[in-house]
């Protein structure tokens, strides 16, 4: 959410001549482009979905109003500071804005806007989660929302068979130790550097044929060589972690949440065609 609220705050500074037109943003060999030339680009290439979002967002606004919908500021002031959050400090955060022309109210305003919209679409289409359909979504997918089995995975990556051969020899006839052996002849870069350290792998993750092996290991085991990518793999399991069944209790607000979001999303662009219907709306060139 972050990203989008501020690439749409560029544009937004573009567009509304934010920079001086004497200004250059860039140079390619010597010759300048000017924002000017930047600001009639991005107009062209974006205006009419800009405008007709915009037209989307004055018609919802006043259904809203027409409904009495209303922001809760308690929710405003949480969304913008998880945005916050996803910063070194407020100071930064602070910068990013100030760069792309807005402030802190402004963006406050902005999740306002999209609060309102929410709770227009909901009151409009009278739209509600039960227990029982959050129930039986949690039934229907319960697998694929626990925890799968995972496991603590290494590899030593090669570029040829030859090569992935003596790395295997050297492991299950001398005991070379995996993590020095990685280290040392493994082709990528990462690798090297951690030792071969893969961290924790999900089920699921890995092609069916390469995660059967693995999977079918014990901990401390090692595949024979495996063709990967343009290479050779010998994967070795440090620890296998058994997957977790999902509770519904511990997820059930999170699962209407989400089921909430789908009906809102859903429902928003019918909304905006019979709003738009309704209205008198002129384009002016």
């Amino acid at each position: 959410m972050k990203k989008s609220i501020l690439a749409a705050a560029v544009l937004a500074g573009f567009a509304t001549g934010l920079y001086a037109a004497e200004k250059n943003v860039a140079t390619v060999n010597g010759q300048k482009i000017a924002s000017e030339e930047l600001t009639k680009k991005l107009w062209w290439q974006y205006s009419a979905q800009g405008l007709s979002e915009l037209i989307d967002e004055k018609l919802l606004a006043a259904e809203g109003a027409r409904l009495g919908v209303k922001a809760d500021e308690k929710e405003v002031e949480a969304r913008f500071g998880s945005l916050v959050s996803g910063y070194a400090d407020k100071a930064a955060f602070e910068k990013n804005l100030k760069a792309v022309g807005w402030s802190s109210g402004e963006l406050r305003d902005l999740i306002r806007r999209q609060l309102v919209i929410r709770g227009t679409v909901i009151a409009a289409g009278k739209i509600a989660v039960t227990d029982d359909e959050t129930a039986a979504f949690f039934e229907k997918n319960k697998e694929r929302l626990g925890t799968p089995a995972s496991v603590k995975l290494s590899q030593i990556f090669v570029n040829t068979k030859a090569e992935a051969d003596d790395a295997y020899e050297l492991l299950s006839t001398v005991g070379a130790d995996f993590a020095k052996l990685s280290s040392l002849k493994s082709a990528d870069a990462n690798l090297r550097k951690n030792n071969g350290s893969l961290g924790y792998i999900s089920k699921g993750m890995l092609l069916p044929e390469i995660e059967k092996e693995i999977f079918a290991l014990q901990d401390g085991q090692f595949t024979k060589p495996l063709a990967t990518g343009n290479g050779f793999s010998i994967f070795k399991t440090e620890e296998h972690k058994p997957g977790q069944e999902a509770s519904y209790e511990a997820i059930k607000a999170d699962l209407k949440t989400a089921i909430l979001n789908q009906a809102i999303t859903t429902r928003l662009p019918g909304l905006a065609a019979e709003l738009r219907q309704k209205a008198k709306i002129e384009i002016i060139k």
